[in-house]
Formats: structure tokens, C-alpha cells, sequence
């Protein structure tokens, strides 16, 4: 049996430390779960520093953020055929740019902070709604949520943009830095301000344009990055705080939009006094387990979900083997686990095992350049 995944990440050499970056767009890396190996990385489309993508299986279409000759950065809608697998880029919104940005970054080779003024500024997030025909962005550098309505064919007619004030006690909060948006079951979006310690939530009108309904406030300095929910997860909603490292949980209450704090558990071991930034989330489909990654430590936090979803119970710390691993996605029988190690431009699968929640490695070494964004896509791609 095979399973898909799509990765994306930086085309630029700049991200391979000035050597050669093979990476040319968006991948589909091929599982074969009988074997437990990726046997293959096949290219989808060709695109400029695909950082962030989600997509619709009804329409076979990726939201993507990118840039455009190095000078200029916004979304775009990929059209995938499902037979070839292959796709290409149909409708494109590039960002004013009078606006760039910069921040403070993290160097993981040489540990050290610098400060990263921006030539272009470009989303870190972006959300598909296939149903209203809509587009929502995260913009880190610029401290702003972007929407845009869509016409029938996936051609941009119509956008906003909400900047955001607020900055939080650490060193790299030192502005809103929007890093998430996602729809809730319920149709309104979710919006992580990492900067500003900030949860906000919005009804989504018609047009794309937004009406706030509730702001939640985190606890100081832990910078919430990513969200993670599904159906089976009870209205709990599990919030990776990336400059704290912890996993928290909130209740969401579909009636009035609200959040409400319930608890947090640290992703890294204790005791452990290195640099860290937690970095992503995903909850499997069952709703039983939680799983954040760690740049820094290197790792992989597995919980064990508790309380009908209220609580969390840390069962594993398991090693990446790489450098930086900036995100992964199970596979869609939840049987594995594929990881991309950013800094060490690799991949590595892990055995999953459905009924306890631990993983063990399963294959490493997987090469693959830059790569930021692994999303499990085989029903996509049938």
C-alpha cells in the first residue's frame, strides 16, 4: 500500500547555507507502508520558496505561500491534476510591499540571535476554505491577517488586510507576529499572535472580511505558533506555544466564540537548558494523542490525550536525528510518521503505533533540501 505526502520549503540557497538548494517547489513523497520506506520524492509544480500550504480535495487545488523573483512574496492556487500528480500555478496576489518587516531569528548553526530585515515580506501561513471560496493568511513580518475572496475558477477578487499591536515580555516578541489562521468546525477562523501572546477569533462574513469575536490571552512569553483540533478532539483545542516550548490546552465554545484556559505541559524535558523553539503540532485523527516538535532539542514531544481531551499526559521524547525539525504529518492510516529535519535538509519516517501512541524510527537520511511543510496527502492526490 502507498501513501502521499506533500512537502514544500525554501528554494533559495540562502537556506542551504550558500550551497546549491536541489529544492525547485512543492514534492510528493511516496510511502510505501508495507516496506515502511519513502521510496520516492517526485516534483508537483515548480515554485519559489513554497514555505506554507494547505489544499482542497474537492477541487484538487493548493493554497500556497511563495515568492516571485526574489523580490516580492503572497499566495498563489496551485490546480493539481489527480491522475499525474503534477500541477501548476493558476491565480496568484502578491503582498504590497511598502510594508516589509524584519524581526529578531535564530541561528541554529551558529547559536546566536540577529536581527533579519526583510528585502519582501511574504505570509508563514495560509488556509484554503473551499466551500466559500476564500483564502486567510498569517503575516509574521508585517504583523497582519490577510482574506481574500475567490471567483468559481480560483482567480483573487477581492482582499483584506487586519494589522495587529501587541508585543510580549521575550526578546522576539517584539511586535504581533501572526503566525496561524485556520477555520474551526464551526466556520469562524483562529488566529495565533505569537508576539502578542494572543488567541483571536472571528466570524467570517461573506465578502472575506472579518468580525472579531473574542481575544484570549495566553500566559506571557509563550508565543502560541499553531493550532491543533479535529472532530474527535471534543472542542478542545491543543495551542503550541513555540517561545515557551509547551503544548496547551483550551476549551472552545462554539455558542459564544470563547476560549477558556484549561492547562500546559512542557515539550521539553526537564531539566534541559539549551535553546529551543517548539515548532509544530498535529493531533492524530483519533483524537487520542498529541505530538509537538522541538528545534533545539531536536525532538519529537508525544502526549497521550486524557479526560475526554482536557488534559494531557507526556508518554515519550523521542530524537529527530536532524537538525531543527520544523514540521511533520502522520500518515493516513496513522500507522507512521514523516518529519523534515530543516537544517540538516533531511526527512525521517517513524513507526507509529496507533494504539499506544510511540513512535520509533523506521527510516533516516531521507534527503530533501530546506523542507518546512510535510502534509499527508493521499486522498489529494487519488
Amino acid at each position: 500500500m502507498e501513501d502521499k505526502f506533500l512537502l514544500g520549503g525554501y528554494t533559495a540557497d540562502s537556506y542551504t547555507n550558500g550551497k546549491h538548494n536541489s529544492s525547485e517547489g512543492i514534492y510528493t513523497a511516496t510511502l510505501d507502508t508495507d516496506k515502511g520506506e519513502v521510496t520516492a520524492i517526485e516534483p508537483v509544480v515548480k515554485l519559489e520558496n513554497p514555505a506554507f500550504f494547505n489544499y482542497s480535495t474537492k477541487d484538487h487545488k493548493i493554497a500556497v505561500v511563495m515568492t516571485k523573483d526574489d523580490k516580492t512574496g503572497g499566495i498563489g492556487i496551485v490546480d493539481v491534476d489527480p491522475e499525474t500528480g503534477k500541477g501548476k500555478l493558476i491565480s496568484e496576489s502578491m503582498l504590497d510591499q511598502s510594508v516589509k518587516g524584519s524581526y529578531e531569528a535564530y541561528n541554529y548553526f551558529d547559536h546566536l540571535y540577529y536581527w533579519n530585515d526583510l528585502k519582501y515580506t511574504v505570509p508563514s501561513y495560509v488556509y484554503l476554505d473551499d466551500k466559500r471560496k476564500m483564502v486567510f493568511a498569517a503575516n509574521y513580518n508585517t504583523n497582519a491577517i490577510h482574506t481574500w475572496k475567490l471567483d468559481d475558477n480560483y482567480q483573487f477578487i477581492e482582499s483584506y488586510r487586519y494589522p495587529i499591536e501587541g508585543r510580549g515580555p521575550k526578546a522576539v516578541q517584539d511586535a504581533a507576529h501572526i503566525h496561524f489562521t485556520r477555520l474551526l468546525p464551526d466556520g469562524r477562523l483562529i488566529v495565533c499572535a505569537l508576539g502578542a501572546d494572543r488567541l483571536f477569533v472571528y466570524d467570517v462574513n461573506d465578502d472575506a472580511s472579518l468580525t472579531k469575536v473574542f481575544e484570549y490571552e495566553v500566559e506571557p512569553g509563550f508565543g502560541p505558533r499553531q493550532l491543533a483540533f479535529n472532530e474527535n478532539t471534543n472542542n478542545y483545542i491543543y495551542v503550541l506555544n513555540e517561545v515557551g516550548s509547551r503544548t496547551a490546552v483550551v476549551k472552545y465554545d462554539p455558542a459564544t466564540g470563547h476560549l477558556s484556559r484549561i492547562a500546559s505541559y512542557s515539550n521539553i524535558p526537564e531539566g534541559y537548558a539549551g535553546h529551543n523553539q517548539s515548532a509544530g503540532i498535529r493531533v492524530s485523527a483519533d483524537g487520542k494523542f498529541v505530538y509537538s516538535s522541538n528545534r533545539g532539542h531536536n525532538s519529537l514531544a508525544v502526549y497521550r490525550v486524557i479526560d475526554g481531551g482536557k488534559h494531557l499526559e507526556k508518554i515519550q521524547t523521542i530524537k529527530t536525528n536532524g537538525f531543527s525539525p520544523r514540521d511533520f504529518d502522520l500518515s493516513k492510516n496513522g500507522d507512521f510518521l514523516l518529519c523534515a529535519n530543516q537544517m540538516s535538509h533531511e526527512l525521517i519516517l517513524f513507526k507509529r503505533d496507533p494504539e499506544t501512541g510511540y513512535l520509533s524510527v523506521a527510516q533516516e537520511g531521507i534527503k530533501h533540501d530546506a523542507c518546512v511543510r510535510v502534509l499527508e496527502a493521499t486522498d489529494f492526490l487519488a
